[in-house]
């Protein structure tokens, strides 16, 4: 997967120490097994939420399914906690549909905001678009540390590429952003108007 030097979510390190971000570049990429069980909670939350959302049929979802139960990451336990995680997002893709039937809910997307960042982007969760809102949702799969959405620039980050990108079709006048942790059972948002997301990305 390509990475991008201004990444959203090392934005809190790179706003605060610009240098940062090139002395970063020189050292390799770490993961450890926290990150890649929360990769695989990922992708088992996007197989639920696309099968839930009639992308795929019940059959490719059951082959995926099985697959994913051989790996060693899965657990009663973690799927579980995923499904719970799943049922929140369609709550607040059905509060959007209520206002705004046309309201899109899009998986995995590439957000794109290089027009504040240079040749910055990240992906989102989960993006629902509507007339009035864009929301971003952030699965948080560890159990460490509750975040907060609150003045969080990875989040504001992805609120403006996705607003970026969909402003020409819908009229969106509120961003909001979520984080969800199922197993923390940690819910935190913030909202704001489109005009305070832009005022910041220009200042900030």
């Amino acid at each position: 997967m390509a990475h991008a030097k201004l990444s959203a979510s090392g934005a809190k390190r790179w706003m605060s120490c610009p240098p940062s971000a090139n002395l970063e570049a020189q050292f390799p990429e770490k993961t450890s097994e926290f990150a890649q069980e929360g990769t695989f909670a990922h992708s088992l939350a996007e197989l639920i939420l696309r099968y839930n959302n009639n992308e795929i049929t019940k059959k490719t979802f059951s082959t995926r399914m099985n697959k994913l139960k051989k790996e060693s990451f899965y657990s009663q336990e973690m799927e579980d906690y995923i499904t719970d995680y799943t049922q929140l997002v369609w709550e607040q893709f059905n509060e959007a549909k209520a206002s705004c039937p046309d309201a899109q809910v899009l998986f995995e997307q590439r957000l794109d905001f290089s027009e504040y960042v240079p040749e910055g982007f990240g992906t989102g969760d989960v993006v629902i678009i509507a007339d009035d809102l864009v929301q971003v949702i952030d699965l948080k799969y560890g159990k460490g540390v509750g975040v907060s959405a609150a003045e969080n620039p990875q989040r504001r980050l992805y609120g403006l590429g996705a607003y970026l990108e969909h402003s020409m079709l819908y009229d969106n006048r509120r961003v909001k952003t979520m984080i969800i942790q199922p197993r923390l059972e940690n819910i935190s948002t913030e909202e704001l108007t489109i005009e305070e997301l832009l005022d910041w990305a220009e200042k900030e």
